[in-house]
């Protein structure tokens, strides 16, 4: 019988490729389908289905106009979203990525367009409750918000903050000359990214010296890490001397901070702030700085001057004299214990004593004297309180006790007398230059002598009103106005300068 001649097969609409057109096989499934199947075979019938024999087919139905299946059809238009999502995401990361470096770029744009001075200021102080040094800080601050000739920008603890980090405890001050430097982070998830934010910080020094501020302030002794390849004239305000006077009552970091640190940042400061002349003439006396490059500024009468109202924390005794500060060894809150417990066992209706403030760095040893003390009535800790519920114990007292053994300044003595409260502190240089002769005063180991001047204020009255009023008169000498306005010409000196 002889052969049919064989019929062309068309490619067109309704015929379908030849094997070989459509993917590579290998020779088994060749050989087989060469003599199972006809030219009318589908492509799933050809081959396994991977994602190359897919990819394939598709390739070949756009190229011949022939459908690869229903299933490849139906699953082509979510090919195509799943596409366009992708590359919508990419877009977005692209304009956030674009947004960050216009930011970092911003933050690193020099000197201000307008003219202003632009002074960098070390604000990690407010990342934790604030004391001495973060009040002092956060009121300078306040008074200069709108200080023309001035744009300060303000650092926290770094420029590339995990969005997912605590903010201050404490929101900064604002106004027109102040700007908060922060944020600097990547957008999206490698903002999060340990490892991103880790190379980051390494380089954060380099980024801040980009940034070209004319001053560099550090309100708190030393530049931070951050400052420390930069150019700018530096200024730093000097608060005491104690780690240098009474090494064994700072807290081991803050030594060796200062230690490694202090003199460093004394030898390229233009300018130094003392916030008292004594403190000043201690710095000088150590030979490290002239005397030309350094100003005392007193603080102003700290920052409840202007509380009104509120209510003392629930407990607070009806008679009581009140120390405030952070239980650490230089407030010499052991004298205290000993003055009491010796008053209380011969007069117990002794006013309490009320002391405010966190229990603080090498103090463990006074925690079971507390307990005793507490446990026997006379001594109140409320610990941390606001600044409504310290105001309200300021007006309360009967006295503020300040028994220090060392201070820059001594501001809950400037409290206490804005306060109308009478004041008994230790008899030390610093604290007469703040109070004068609107305190009384007594030797700093001498507990006898801290008995019989607390006891006679206990009982009287008239010598309770007298310094009331000598102590409302010498705090209206401390002004924050007249702090800041100094701080602001030391800050444009020392631009000058450098």
């Amino acid at each position: 019988m002889a052969a049919r001649p064989e019929t062309p097969r068309r490619l067109g609409v309704f015929a379908h490729p030849p094997r070989h057109d459509l993917a590579p096989q290998n020779s088994a499934s060749r050989s087989s389908n060469a003599t199972q199947r006809t030219g009318c075979a589908t492509r799933h019938d050809l081959a396994p289905r991977n994602s190359a024999s897919l990819r394939s087919a598709a390739r070949a139905s756009r190229i011949h106009g022939v459908p690869a299946s229903a299933k490849d059809v139906a699953s082509e238009p979510g090919k195509e979203n799943g596409i366009r999502a992708r590359r919508e995401r990419a877009a977005a990361g692209v304009r956030a990525t674009g947004d960050w470096l216009r930011r970092l770029g911003a933050a690193t744009a020099g000197a201000s367009p307008d003219g202003r001075l632009t002074v960098a200021v070390d604000v990690r102080a407010f990342w934790e409750p604030l004391t001495g040094v973060g009040w002092y800080l956060h009121e300078l601050l306040r008074h200069l918000a709108a200080a023309e000739g001035l744009r300060l920008r303000l650092y926290g603890p770094t420029l590339f903050p995990n969005p997912d980090a605590p903010g201050p405890v404490v929101d900064p001050p604002r106004g027109p000359a102040i700007e908060m430097v922060t944020g600097l982070a990547p957008p999206g998830r490698w903002g999060r990214r340990r490892s991103v934010l880790r190379a980051l910080r390494l380089m954060e020094p380099l980024v801040f010296a980009l940034q070209r501020n004319a001053v560099l302030f550090a309100p708190n002794f030393i530049l931070p890490r951050t400052f420390r390849l930069a150019r700018g004239a530096t200024v730093a305000t000097v608060h005491d001397l104690a780690f240098r006077r009474l090494p064994g009552t700072v807290r081991e970091e803050t030594r060796a901070a200062l230690d490694a640190q202090f003199h460093t940042t004394l030898a390229r400061a233009s300018a130094v702030i003392t916030v008292s002349r004594t403190v000043r003439d201690e710095l000088l006396a150590t030979s490290a700085i002239g005397a030309a490059r350094v100003t005392a500024i007193h603080h102003g009468p700290g920052h409840l001057s202007t509380r009104k109202g509120g209510a003392p924390p629930p407990g607070t005794p009806g008679r009581y004299m009140l120390h405030v500060g952070t239980i650490e060894p230089r407030k010499n809150i052991e004298l205290l214990l000993g003055v009491w417990e010796s008053w209380v066992a011969d007069d117990p209706a002794a006013p309490a004593l009320l002391l405010c403030g966190r229990r603080g760095w090498k103090s463990e040893a006074l925690h079971a004297a507390f307990d005793r003390a507490a446990a026997a009535g006379w001594l109140h800790h409320p610990g941390y309180v606001d600044d409504d519920a310290l105001a309200a114990l300021y007006r309360g007292a009967l006295a503020v006790v300040c028994p220090s053994l060392y201070e820059g300044f001594g501001l809950p003595l400037v409290e206490g007398m804005a306060a109308g409260t009478p004041v008994v502190a230790s008899d030390i240089p610093v604290f007469r230059e703040v109070a004068g002769d609107a305190a009384v005063f007594a030797p700093v180991h001498d507990p006898t002598a801290w008995k019989r001047a607390l006891v006679e204020l206990a009982h009287d009255e008239i010598l309770r009103g007298r310094l009331a009023e000598l102590g409302r008169k010498r705090a209206g000498a401390f002004d924050w106005s007249i702090a800041a306005a100094r701080t602001g010409e030391v800050l444009r000196r020392a631009a000058g300068d450098g």
